[in-house]
């Protein structure tokens, strides 16, 4: 489901190229905000009396199977590095690929120098079975199902049939590939599948083949691996969905059934890279090893060499349970790295996560915009913004989802009538966990006040008979319960003082009248004000706002 969500967004544009479609490895930017671990000593064996040039997993014997060129054999080792079973490849050969049945009861090989296949009895490296193949330039195999498929020379692949020995021969996409290099076509078989073949070339090409060697073997799909060349690992996902390919300039995957080039992205690396998958994850590799979930391009684990080496081979046992790493240091000695639970993920990051007008006080009816900002994540770029009034009349409501523009932000218009919880939510990746963050955003009441029983109006002053009795009006925003405080003053001794005061409830429309009785001084400045106070007024749904002032005076 994850891994299909994360294509629907890429096929749509909607994770654009600065979040999702290039990671430059040897900036240490990648990792998903945590750090790297560096290997330990336990982790270590050293690769003594034998020389590891690449490796095959076998997690039903519990053994590594090593190719080693220098002697020109291939050796069973022990997850500690001990050798438990070898044999000697005929004619000074060496493997040029290593692949285990999937019952892990045959070992197979590819070959060049001898111009064989052979398969073992993986258990004892006995019970070779040789099959001559004379090809020019046998280069890289691979099992689907039962049957061997090989290429040779620049621009060709073969199927081996087993019980025969026959070989079946097929041209790689035109067979038109001009490159001066000689390295043969890679090749690699669903694991989902056998039906269906990858291949791409190990020079200076770049197109992606997929075959259905149930249908037409001339009409193949392709695809280009854009800024990666030297091609030296392709390997599908064991769920059979993506295809990784793995050369100088870094890990390009993209999805198998069409290859559509929307979806794809590249993991930059400096130097030759090494790419293995299993389920879910794929580790990758030049001078440390990275860990990526399947389709996403921010590394959730960085693993560091002690020292100065870089990644000879790299293979995956138990699932995502263990990881093997073979490291050559710059002298040419050589480490088998062991890496137990490596998929275990640190905590996340914490997101940057804002949300603007925290604390604002805005009149009454105002619409304003609420702005949300999403820092650096793994790949998620989606937030919700939602609303929460005061009052329980009123539900939560979500005011709009959608991916953050390039600049990390998402906007949205609300017209203010309460006091507002504002809250932006980020549902978390595999990198950063989940967070929410609220922004409190106060709303003024709507107030105005009335004068009757006057005569005239002079300079913002209301003349009134003194033997009238004034009416003061009173509208405010109605809420259920609400009283408003209407405080009467006079102008003494150079300043205004309290004359009279109270509080009074409010009808259903938000309404008061307060008749002044009395004997009313003439000559004497007043003034009156409404005001809701909040907690006070009987209830919190508004801020605290004091209405404008009404000037009165009394004349004979």
């Amino acid at each position: 489901m994850r891994k299909r969500t994360i294509r629907t967004l890429l096929a749509a544009g909607v994770l654009a190229a600065g979040s999702a479609a290039f990671v430059n490895l040897a900036t240490g930017s990648a990792s998903a905000g945590t750090g790297p671990t560096t290997l330990t000593g336990q982790q270590r064996h050293a690769i003594d009396g034998y020389h590891a040039d690449r490796m095959v997993v076998d997690t039903v014997h519990q053994r590594l199977l090593i190719a080693d060129d220098v002697a020109h054999r291939i050796l069973a080792v022990g997850y500690d590095g001990t050798v438990a079973a070898q044999v000697a490849l005929p004619d000074g050969a060496n493997a040029g690929d290593l692949r285990l049945t999937a019952d892990a009861g045959r070992l197979w090989a590819i070959l060049p120098g001898a111009h064989q296949i052979v398969s073992w009895d993986a258990a004892t490296l006995g019970d070779a079975k040789p099959y001559p193949v004379d090809l020019l330039d046998l280069g890289h195999l691979t099992l689907a199902g039962g049957t061997p498929w090989f290429t040779f020379d620049k621009n060709y692949f073969a199927s081996l049939d087993p019980a025969t020995g026959a070989v079946t021969r097929y041209v790689l996409g035109k067979g038109n590939d001009t490159s001066a290099s000689p390295s043969q076509p890679l090749i690699a078989a669903n694991p989902a599948d056998p039906t269906q073949l990858a291949l791409t070339y190990a020079g200076t090409r770049t197109t992606l083949f997929r075959y259905d060697t149930a249908g037409d073997m001339t009409a193949p799909v392709t695809a280009e691996t854009g800024v990666l060349a030297a091609h030296n690992t392709l390997a599908y996902t064991p769920d059979g969905t993506m295809i990784y390919v793995a050369g100088a300039g870094g890990v390009f995957y993209t999805w198998a059934d069409d290859l559509a080039g929307i979806s794809a992205r590249t993991i930059g690396l400096d130097g030759a890279a090494d790419v293995a998958t299993t389920d879910g994850w794929v580790a990758a590799g030049t001078g440390d090893v990275r860990l990526y979930p399947d389709a996403e391009t921010t590394a959730a684990r960085e693993f560091d060499f002690p020292a100065t080496a870089t990644v000879t081979d790299l293979g995956w046992g138990a699932g995502a349970g263990r990881l093997f790493a073979i490291s050559t240091d710059p002298t040419g000695a050589q480490s088998l790295w062991v890496i137990d639970q490596p998929t275990a993920t640190p905590a996340p990051a914490t997101p940057e996560l804002t949300l603007n007008r925290d604390g604002s006080v805005n009149a009454y009816g105002a619409t304003v915009t609420m702005t949300a900002h999403l820092g650096t994540t793994a790949q998620n770029r989606t937030v919700e913004i939602w609303a929460d009034p005061y009052g329980t009349d009123r539900p939560r409501t979500l005011l709009k989802k959608g991916v953050v523009d390039a600049a990390g932000n998402l906007s949205v218009g609300y017209q203010l009538t309460r006091n507002t919880t504002f809250s932006v939510v980020f549902a978390g990746d595999a990198g950063y966990a989940a967070r929410t963050v609220t922004s409190a955003v106060n709303t003024s009441v709507a107030v105005a006040t009335t004068v009757a029983n006057h005569y005239t109006v002079k300079r913002s002053y209301y003349y009134v008979h003194k033997s009238k009795n004034p009416v003061f009006g009173t509208t405010m925003t109605p809420y259920p319960g609400r009283t408003e405080r209407l405080t009467l003053q006079q102008y003494s001794g150079g300043r205004w003082v309290a004359f009279k005061s109270g509080n009074y409830r409010l009808s259903s429309a938000g309404k008061y009248s307060y008749t002044l009785t009395g004997t009313h001084r003439t000559g004497v400045k007043y003034r009156v004000s409404a005001a809701y106070l909040t907690g006070i007024s009987g209830d919190r749904a508004n801020a605290t706002t004091n209405g404008p002032w009404k000037y009165f005076i009394f004349t004979s």
